[in-house]
C-alpha cells in the first residue's frame, strides 16, 4: 500500500491543510505522530494481505472515523500523522483519550494476531504557535514518538525540549555504538567467580566495555541502556557471545585451560528468533565445549517470558549449555516458580549484600533461600560482595561461589589471563 490509505491525504495535500487550519485560529490543534511495533511479524505470519488490513484499520480508527481528526496523512507502510481538534481539553484529557483508544485498538490486533505482539505509540505536539512550519511542528510530534519507542509502558508522549535532548542523546550513542561495532571498539571484560573452598577461580562473567576513539572507556551504564531503549540490544548481545567464543579459544590455542565464561543475554535476544542456531553455529565454528560457555539471564525475564522462552532454553540445555538465573531476588518474584525454572545455576543479586545482610532478618532469609535452592539441586553464585564480613557470612550459610570486588574487580581479557593462568596453570587467589 505504501502509505496510500483510503480517506488520507498525500504529504503536501496535509501540510497545506494544517496550514490552514492553524491559520484559521478556530480549533486548537494537537499533531500526532503514530507508529507500531512488531508490524513486520504479521506480514511475515499471516501475509501481506492481513498486514494491509491492519494499515486500513489503523487509518479508519485513528484518523478517517476519528471525530476529532481534522487532517491525516500516512508514510511508508506502518507510521501515520495527523490533526485532532482539542478545543477545551487539557493535556492530561488528550494523553488519556489516546491511550484509551491504543489500548481499545491492541486488544483487538492482540485476539486477532494472537502470535505477535503489538504495541502503538504516539507522540503529540501540542500546536500552538501559528508562526512555526507545519513541517517543523510535524518533527517535534515526531521526536516525541521516537522517545517512547520500545517503552511498552507508554502509549504516547507529548513533546518537550526534555525528550526531544534525550532523544537525541540517544541517536548520538546509538551512532557511537554503531561506529565501535565497526571499528572492533567493543570489549569484554572478565570478573571471576571465586570458589572460597577450592581457593581459585572457577568461572568468570563476561561484561562489556566500550571505548571511544580516543581509547577511553565509555561506562555501561551510558550505553546499555541506551541499546535497550532503541532496541539495538540483541546485536550487543551477539557481539559478546561472538568475543566470549573467541575468547576461550584463545585461552585453549595457548594451551590454558579455561573456566566456564556467562554471558548476559538480554530479553529481546532471548525471545527473538535465531538464538539457538546463532549459539550453536559460533560453538562449531570455534570448536568449543558448550561448558565453557553460559548464559545468563535476568530472573525478571525468566519469570515473565518464560513461556516463549522455555523451547529455546531447553534446546541450549541439551545441547549442554548452562543457564544461569541473574540478579535473582531483584524481582521477589520468583519464589513460587523456583522448582520449576529450567536453569543451572542461580546468583544471588548483589542486592542481598549490600542491604539483606545488614540486618538478622535478612541473613537469615539468605541462608534459608541458599538451604532451599542447593536442596533443589542448583549452583549458586552469590554476586557483589565486597567486605570479609560479608564473606564469612555467606560462606557460612552454604554458599561456595563468589563473584565481587572483594576478591577482584572486572579485568580486561588480557590481564585476566595473566593473573587467573599464569600461563597455563589455574591462579589462586590472594587474601585481601
Amino acid at each position: 500500500m505504501g502509505g496510500c490509505y483510503l480517506g488520507m491525504a498525500g504529504h503536501d495535500v496535509f501540510n497545506e491543510k494544517v496550514t490552514e487550519i492553524i491559520h484559521s485560529n478556530e480549533h486548537r490543534i494537537v499533531l500526532l505522530a503514530l507508529d507500531i511495533s512488531n508490524f513486520k511479524y504479521i506480514n511475515d505470519f499471516y501475509g501481506m494481505d492481513e498486514g494491509d488490513k491492519v494499515m486500513q484499520d489503523i487509518a479508519d480508527f485513528y484518523f478517517v472515523n476519528e471525530p476529532l481528526c481534522l487532517a491525516s496523512h500516512g508514510i511508508g507502510f506502518d507510521q501515520f500523522r495527523g490533526a485532532y481538534k482539542v478545543d477545551g481539553m487539557t493535556h492530561e484529557d488528550v494523553v488519556d483519550y489516546i491511550s484509551r483508544k491504543n489500548e481499545t485498538f491492541e486488544a483487538e490486533l492482540s485476539a486477532r494476531y494472537p502470535l505477535v505482539y503489538q504495541h502503538v505509540y504516539v507522540g503529540l505536539y501540542f500546536y500552538d504557535d501559528p508562526a512555526l512550519d507545519v513541517r517543523m511542528a510535524v518533527d517535534r510530534a515526531n521526536l516525541a514518538k521516537k522517545s517512547t519507542k520500545g517503552r511498552f509502558d507508554i502509549h504516547c508522549c507529548i513533546y518537550s525540549e526534555d525528550n526531544c535532548n534525550e532523544y537525541l542523546e540517544h541517536m548520538d550513542m546509538s551512532n557511537e555504538f554503531v561506529r565501535a561495532c565497526e571499528e572492533d571498539r567493543i570489549e569484554i571484560f572478565l570478573q571471576p567467580k571465586i570458589s572460597v573452598s577450592e581457593g581459585k577461580a572457577v568461572g568468570a562473567e563476561a561484561l562489556v566495555r566500550m571505548r571511544n576513539r580516543d581509547g577511553e572507556l565509555i561506562p555501561p551504564v551510558r550505553f546499555v541502556p541506551v541499546l535497550e531503549h532503541t532496541g539495538m540490544i540483541g546485536k550487543l548481545d551477539d557481539i559478546m557471545l561472538d568475543k566470549t567464543f573467541v575468547f576461550q579459544r584463545e585461552c585453549i590455542d595457548k594451551g590454558i585451560k579455561p573456566v566456564p565464561v556467562s554471558v548476559n543475554i538480554s530479553r529481546q535476544r532471548f525471545t527473538s528468533e535465531g538464538l539457538l542456531n546463532y549459539v550453536v553455529g559460533l560453538q562449531k565454528k570455534y570448536d568449543i565445549d558448550s561448558s565453557l560457555v553460559e548464559l545468563e539471564i535476568l530472573e525478571t525475564t525468566f519469570i515473565d517470558a518464560l513461556d516463549t522462552m522455555i523451547n529455546v532454553i531447553n534446546a541450549l540445555r541439551e545441547k549442554g549449555f548452562r543457564i544461569n538465573v541473574d540478579d535473582f531476588g531483584s524481582g521477589y518474584s520468583s519464589l513460587n516458580q523456583i522448582a520449576n525454572i529450567p536453569a543451572d545455576i542461580i546468583k544471588f543479586d548483589r542486592v542481598f549484600a549490600s542491604r539483606s545482610l545488614k540486618n538478622d532478618k535478612g541473613r537469615q532469609v539468605i541462608k534459608s533461600l541458599i538451604e532451599m535452592l542447593k536442596m533443589v539441586n542448583y549452583d549458586l553464585v552469590f554476586e557483589g560482595i565486597e567486605t570479609k564480613e560479608e564473606l564469612d557470612a555467606v560462606v557460612s550459610y552454604g554458599c561456595d561461589v563468589i563473584q565481587g570486588f572483594y576478591f577482584d574487580k572486572p579485568l580486561s581479557a588480557k590481564e585476566f589471563i595473566k593473573k587467573y593462568y599464569m600461563g597455563g596453570r589455574e591462579a589462586t587467589y590472594g587474601t585481601q
